[in-house]
Order: structure tokens, then C-alpha cells, then sequence
């Protein structure tokens, strides 16, 4: 009889312990998987993020150590003088500055793209990234709106006497940089829009919230910032802004080309047209600027996304998608934001 009971006694250990392994295993499962039996949102994103930084870290840095021996070897610079290529790097409008912004565009494109057609096995017009010749009226719309948006912002910051105009409005530097710095901002418009607002969006639907879609992606795009020159926690919070209001043009247009055409005027008249920092980044543009004091209205280092009168101008934004614009496609066209 005890030796009955003592097989007994050890069939309900052998027993709980399988039950505990298999639950530990469901519990692991449940990290990764969903209820509906598909990846986590998060772990897409990360994916195709990290994928993206390690990438364009790698190019970008073949990029650098090429230049910076052919410079040295040249005997441009002497092998003491790394700042002046950490300058050049954050300069938009430099060769190298132009060359490693490219291929962070790029890579972000393609990790997308990448991800998006081989893994999710999904069409790429899904992620609303539709033919422009669909999307064209979208576009143009952005176009003006965001050049719109910041001519507002340097009169209002040029009035204020929070910047200073060191060369005349009649007399604009005219440059080979404002064909450039056009390339980087198409490029910068079309991969940031596609990752945060395209991809983003997209899967984080899998969570059935139409309040985590856009406020995540939001954070997430202001979190890609971060080690941006001049980061300041009010920065975060206009980056968050305006990743609200891209969010919400992207629902709105139910395609990417409205926020995509937002994004790179306001990117280029914020560089190379009005002179500004744009999110830290050096540029050259048509006008030079002083800015008599580092402040939060005219957004010191960080250039006017990390001041005041970008905020007004983006809360502006919301209300004129909410009552004046009109998606230009009809509903059978409609992609973005499907279930």
C-alpha cells in the first residue's frame, strides 16, 4: 500500500509538472502570438525597426570611414579632426550629410517593402501607399499645407523678433543645395510616412483599439527623434503632435500622400527655403538666420519643431482637416486603415 501511494503521489507530481511546463509555454506563446494566431504588433514594428537602424548604422558608417581616409589621405583634414566630420554628418546640405541621409531613407524603404510583401504577404498599396496617380490630389494638397504651415511659422517667429533675417527677403541664397536638400526631404517624406503612418498603423490594427493605432505610431515617430541634435522633452512633445496629425490625415485620406506631401514641404520650406534647423539638422538655406536667444518659442537648438508657435501651427492643422479638406478618393478606393 505505500509503495501504491508513493507511485500515486509521484504520477500527480510528474503530472503538475507537465501542466506547469505546458502552461509556461502557452504563457511564452502569448508574448509573442496573439489570440487571432499572429505576431504581436509590437514585435513587427521592433522588427522591421531594428532591422532598419542596424542596416543604415552599417552603410552609414562605410559611408563615413571611406570619406573621412579619403579626406585624410587628401590631407583635407588630419586624423584629429573627427568633429568636423560629426558636423558634416549633421549637415543636410554637406555631401556626406546628403549621402548617409539617402541611405537611411533608403533602408527604411526597403526594410519596409522587405517585411511588409515577404513576411505579412500583403500588397504594398495596403499600407496606403497607392498609385500616385490615384493619390496625386492627396499630394498636392500636402504640398501646400506644409509649405503653408511653415511660411506662417517664420513670419510669426521673423515679426516676434525671435529670429533675425541676416540677408535680405529680395536677395535669397540661390544654390545648387536647394536641388539636394528636395532629393533628402522626398526621401525623408516617403520613408518616414511609409514606416510610422504606413506600417505602423497598419499592424497595429491587429489590437482592435483605433486609440492605440494613433497614439502609438505618434510616440513611436517621436521616439525615433531621440538622438536627434538638440532633443528637449517640449521637442518630444511637438514630434508627437505631429505625428497626431499625420496620423490623422493618413485616416482621413485613407492613403499616405496627403501626410507624405505635409511632411516634405514642411521639412524643405523649414531648411533649405526659411533657413531653419530642421529637428537639429543643419541645412543651407535661401535665407540665414540669427536667433537672439535660445527660447521655447523659436525652438532654440532643435530649430521651431521644439517651440511654441509649432505647436499653434500643428493644433491649426487639426482644425483645418476636420472642417475643410475633403478626401479626394471615393470609397471603393479607400485602403488605409481597412480591416
Amino acid at each position: 500500500m505505500f509503495l501504491l501511494k508513493n507511485i500515486q503521489n509521484y504520477d500527480i507530481f510528474l503530472k503538475d509538472i507537465t501542466i506547469k511546463k505546458y502552461e509556461g509555454v502557452i504563457h511564452m506563446k502569448k508574448i509573442f502570438i496573439n489570440k487571432n494566431s499572429q505576431v504581436r504588433s509590437g514585435w513587427k514594428i521592433a522588427s522591421v525597426f531594428s532591422s532598419f537602424f542596424i542596416g543604415a548604422n552599417l552603410l552609414a558608417g562605410i559611408i563615413v570611414f571611406i570619406y573621412f581616409i579619403t579626406e585624410v589621405i587628401s590631407k583635407k583634414i588630419s586624423l584629429n579632426q573627427v568633429n568636423n566630420i560629426q558636423i558634416a554628418v549633421s549637415n543636410i546640405s554637406s555631401p556626406l550629410g546628403f549621402a548617409c541621409n539617402i541611405v537611411q531613407c533608403l533602408c527604411m524603404i526597403f526594410f519596409v517593402v522587405l517585411f511588409w510583401k515577404v513576411y505579412d504577404k500583403r500588397k504594398i498599396k495596403e499600407i496606403g501607399f497607392i498609385n500616385i496617380k490615384k493619390g496625386y490630389k492627396d499630394l498636392i494638397i500636402g504640398l501646400i499645407f506644409g509649405a503653408v504651415s511653415l511660411i506662417i511659422v517664420f513670419i510669426v517667429l521673423l515679426v516676434t523678433k525671435n529670429i533675425l533675417l541676416l540677408n535680405s527677403l529680395t536677395k535669397p541664397n540661390i544654390g545648387f543645395s536647394l536641388v539636394t536638400g528636395l532629393i533628402v526631404f522626398i526621401f525623408v517624406g516617403i520613408n518616414e510616412e511609409m514606416f510610422s503612418r504606413g506600417y505602423c498603423m497598419t499592424v497595429l490594427k491587429q489590437t482592435n483599439n483605433k486609440y492605440v493605432v494613433v497614439i502609438v505610431s505618434a510616440i513611436i515617430f517621436s521616439l525615433m527623434h531621440s538622438l536627434n541634435p538638440g532633443m528637449n522633452p517640449f521637442c518630444y512633445v511637438n514630434l508627437f503632435l505631429f505625428g497626431l496629425l499625420t496620423a490623422y490625415m493618413a485616416i482621413k485620406s485613407s492613403n499616405l500622400w496627403l501626410s507624405i506631401g505635409y511632411h516634405i514641404t514642411w521639412n524643405y520650406f523649414e531648411g533649405n527655403v526659411c533657413g531653419f534647423l530642421v529637428s537639429g539638422q543643419g541645412t543651407s538655406g535661401m535665407y540665414n538666420l540669427k536667433i537672439p536667444a535660445n527660447n521655447f518659442i523659436n525652438g532654440g537648438e532643435f530649430g521651431p519643431e521644439g517651440g511654441i508657435v509649432v505647436t499653434i501651427i500643428i493644433l491649426l492643422g487639426f482644425i483645418y482637416l476636420w472642417k475643410f479638406y475633403k478626401p479626394s478618393l471615393d470609397a471603393s478606393s479607400q485602403v488605409l486603415m481597412k480591416k
